[in-house]
């Protein structure tokens, strides 16, 4: 078992007791499994769950950060619905392989693009 593979067992099993997953790592997966599996509804003798987990991201996370963390989390929340519902394929290891060599960034242009970019308040920026 490889490493990757190693840490998706984990997550798997009991990810908050792991000593794999940093407090900040465990707080956003937590935040991540109360949106996909919708614990924020809660069930029959099972109240909501999005409070105390919103209140442990607070902990690491500021507002930005947080609802970046809820994007990434719903976005894929709704590609694995999206796919499952059209069983949609997902391509394998040698058709995902051919594009990550197909790009690469030089990490200068990408700072200097960000640096000059419209939302980007201008300022002198220190290199």
């Amino acid at each position: 078992m490889g490493f990757s593979d190693e840490l998706i067992e984990e997550i798997k099993g009991d990810y908050l007791t792991s000593d794999s997953f940093t407090p900040e790592e465990k707080a956003a997966m937590r935040w991540a499994e109360v949106m996909t599996d919708k614990l924020y509804q809660g069930a029959p003798g099972q109240p909501p769950q999005h409070k105390d987990a919103m209140a442990e991201l607070k902990i690491y996370y500021n507002e930005g950060q947080i609802v970046e963390l809820s994007m990434v989390s719903g976005f894929f929340n709704f590609w694995n619905r999206f796919t499952d519902s059209l069983e949609v394929d997902i391509e394998d290891n040698p058709v995902m392989n051919l594009f990550t060599r197909s790009t690469a960034i030089d990490p200068k242009d990408y700072v200097d693009f960000m640096r000059d970019c419209w939302w980007t308040e201008k300022q002198e920026w220190e290199d």
